[in-house]
Parts: structure tokens; sequence; C-alpha cells
């Protein structure tokens, strides 16, 4: 008796099938895991502690929340206001302008000077305009005095503020050392901060 011819399981021409990888995918894996990755270290990666000096200064500079700049229209008080805008930014520091009218002893102090008065409007416009560009709140002021250094310290006195922020040749006279008078008088004077902006010749 002839055995029996045993049965396929897999039809002729049929064929296997195979797994391919694609290199787009293998990439796109990969790009996947790296990025996962990346964010969980990122997760539970532990912050170095800070120094207990460092948290110090960083709290000192975040607690001035009002800056007194006194402007003259000049480019070197100019950047001094920017530079009290970028001192406040963080924290949205208020910002007071204040331009000083230098009254001779020869006048009383309530005599119009237009022309000082008029430059003492523009220069608190361009002032004015520089912080705004920062969107912080900003506050102006003109007064006569007999001194600047002396109106610079009485609106610092009435309007509490954190820091002085000046250009080191405000106000009039002859710069002795590259600080004019008014800046020498306001640092030995002020009872707050004062920030000298001294721009290299």
């Amino acid at each position: 008796m002839e055995p029996l011819p045993a049965l396929s399981t897999q039809g002729e021409g049929e064929q296997r099938m195979t797994a391919t990888l694609n290199p787009i995918g293998i990439v796109l894996a990969i790009a996947f895991v790296v990025s996962m990755g990346t964010l969980f270290w990122w997760m539970f990666k532990v912050p170095p502690a800070v120094p207990h000096e460092v948290a110090v200064v960083y709290r000192s500079v975040a607690g001035m929340e009002r800056l007194l700049v006194p402007v003259s229209g000049k480019v070197a008080s100019e950047r001094a206001v920017e530079l009290a805008c970028r001192l406040g930014a963080p924290q949205k520091a208020e910002i007071i302008l204040a331009y000083v009218i230098e009254v001779p002893f020869t006048l009383s102090l309530g005599s119009p000077v237009p022309a000082e008065e008029e430059r003492g409007e523009s220069a608190l416009r361009t002032a004015r305009f520089i912080v705004e560009q920062h969107g912080l709140p900003v506050r102006t002021k003109m007064l006569p005095h007999r001194y600047a250094w002396s109106g610079i310290l009485r609106v610092a006195e009435e309007d509490l503020v954190d820091a002085i922020v000046m250009a080191a040749g405000a106000g009039r006279g002859r710069p002795a050392e590259g600080m004019s008078r008014t800046a020498q008088e306001v640092m030995r004077r002020a009872g707050c901060e004062v920030i000298v902006s001294k721009v290299p010749a």
C-alpha cells in the first residue's frame, strides 16, 4: 500500500510576509525617545541651592519698586532712563521722572522761566516715551529749585523712592573727575540708594 502524500499547509506560490524597517520611522522613533528622555531629565532635575548672599542681593534689587530719574534732555540722562527701566522691569517698578529748574537767587522761585520750562517739558516727553515702551507706570514732575541736587533730593524724600538712577554729568557746572556737582551732592546726601551712570568718553 502506497503512503499518502503529505498535505502542504502553505499553498504553492504563496509569499511569506516579511517585516521591513522604514528609515524615516527609525529616525522619528529615536527623536521621540531622545525628546522624552530630555523632558523627564528636566522635570526631575533638582536645581542647585542658591547661596544666602545671592538670595539677599536678588531680594534687594527686586525690592526696588519706585525709581527716580532726573532728566535734562541730554543723551546721558535718557540713557539713565533706559537703565532704570531695565532695572525695574522684572518687578514692574514705577518710574518717576523729574526735571529741576535751577532758579538763580536774583529771581524768586515762583518767577516764570518760559525757555527753561519748555526745555523741561521736551525732556520729560522724551523720557516718558522711553518708559512707556517698557510698559512701566510713569509719573513726571517739573519743579523750580535753587540747586538741582536739592530739588532731586526733595522729590526722592516726598515720593519715598527706593533708588535714584542718574547720569554722572547731570545738572549744570563742569564735571569734576567725570561727575558733576549735582551727582556728587545727591550721592553724598541721599537717604536711598543712588546709581550713577557714567558713559565713557
